[in-house]
């Protein structure tokens, strides 16, 4: 069953190679790549075809058949820019009969074929190497050979010139195993880029579900004292109302429970983050403070009453900027770096613009800090802008509206 399996194989590489299959398994890495390739293959043939008609011996020299020869002799290079394995096709053709054409060559350079076709043989058998799998290669170096035995007598001048081609076909493969391992490698660094950006998605988000959890927990604690003690704050109130209220109070402490059950999952013992406050745009004062100490001038403007901000708008607000001066300080350290916040009918407006770096900077790493950004932006249904700005320099804009009914 294998063996059959293998002729199978075998017989279908032989007819993809003797006349189904035309088109380059492997192509050049770009346009202007593929372009500069084919003005040099057709340039080859050119040259290949004036060779061919200069060497021309005898009486043929300058005649119509002369010239006819050398025209096909450059049509396999010129068609190999589209389909090696047709050019390759024309060739064994052109090799089987032009020797009958050319009877005084052999006295003149001991080869039945004229120098131009050739270099148009080796050309092509390249580029079919460069282009096709070995099992192809195997059928066309067969082919070749036996089409160059029909015309060669001395077995010594046939095992030279298949070594010859088989050091082209080697060289040609060399190329295509390039490619092929190039091509591979990128596609291997973009599944690898795609995977550690998916991980930075995945890991910002977790980190916003930490903090998020943290505002509500407080807003149901808060619920829980404050439907717990209503009974004692309204002591009037009737059976139905106190039952009521107790139900919610009971509610809210499950609810609390589930929480930080929730907590437990969202903070593993990896990421040491320790339970604390979550900070606010009151305290982005302290992050310019910061970039202050490391030798960067920072302007914060603030306009608006941060005061009466929801908690996740204000939580996000000052991460988004505390992460977009973490940019600027890394990206193009010694910048000055200006900070705008203003709270307007119904949203939040953050923008960090930092200056171009100085002349000798080496700009940072890039990382996936606007991932997170954005992420928060979206979580609250607003949107986020960052690019360069017409100085040189960086901006990073976020509007996040207040409306929470519409957020959720």
């Amino acid at each position: 069953m294998a063996g059959r399996v293998r002729w199978d194989e075998a017989w279908r590489s032989t007819r993809h190679v003797l006349y189904a299959g035309g088109r380059p398994e492997v192509r050049a890495r770009s346009a202007g790549l593929a372009r500069l390739r084919a003005a040099a293959v057709v340039g080859t043939g050119l040259w290949s075809g004036f060779v061919a008609a200069q060497t021309a011996p005898g009486e043929m020299a300058g005649s119509p058949l002369a010239l006819a020869l050398a025209a096909a002799s450059a049509a396999p290079a010129i068609i190999a820019v589209r389909s090696p394995l047709w050019a390759w096709r024309l060739l064994v053709v052109l090799i089987v009969a032009t020797p009958a054409a050319y009877p005084a060559l052999p006295r003149l350079w001991g080869w039945p074929w004229s120098p131009g076709l050739a270099l148009t043989a080796a050309l092509v058998w390249f580029l079919v190497a460069a282009a096709h799998a070995q099992a192809v290669l195997v059928v066309v170096g067969v082919v070749s050979a036996a089409a160059m035995g029909v015309r060669i007598g001395d077995w010594r001048d046939l095992a030279l010139l298949v070594a010859l081609m088989t050091a082209v076909l080697l060289g040609g493969n060399a190329v295509r195993q390039r490619r092929v391992a190039e091509r591979e490698s990128a596609e291997q660094r973009r599944r690898r880029a795609a995977e550690e950006t998916r991980a930075a998605v995945l890991e910002e988000r977790a980190r916003i579900a930490r903090e998020l959890h943290d505002v509500v927990a407080h807003h149901m604690s808060v619920l829980a004292l404050r439907t717990g003690s209503a009974r004692y704050r309204f002591p009037g109130l009737p059976d139905e109302v106190r039952t009521e209220f107790a139900e919610l109070t009971g509610t809210a402490r499950e609810g609390m429970v589930e929480m930080r059950r929730l907590l437990g999952v969202l903070r593993t013992e990896s990421t040491g983050e320790p339970v604390a406050p979550q900070p606010d745009v009151t305290r982005v004062a302290e992050l310019a403070e910061r970039v202050r100490a490391l030798g960067a001038a920072c302007t914060v403007r603030v306009r608006g009453d941060f005061d009466a901000l929801p908690a996740g708008v204000a939580l996000s607000a000052y991460r988004i900027v505390q992460e977009a001066l973490s940019n600027a300080v890394r990206h193009s350290p010694g910048a000055s770096i200006d900070v705008d916040l203003r709270v307007g009918a119904g949203s939040v407006h953050a923008a960090v613009r930092n200056a171009p770096a100085g002349p000798g900077r080496p700009p940072g790493t890039s990382g996936h800090g606007l991932l997170g950004m954005r992420e928060r932006a979206a979580m609250l249904g607003g949107r986020l802008v960052a690019g360069p700005t017409a100085e040189g320099g960086f901006e990073v804009i976020a509007e996040l509206p207040l409306d929470h009914e519409e957020n959720a």
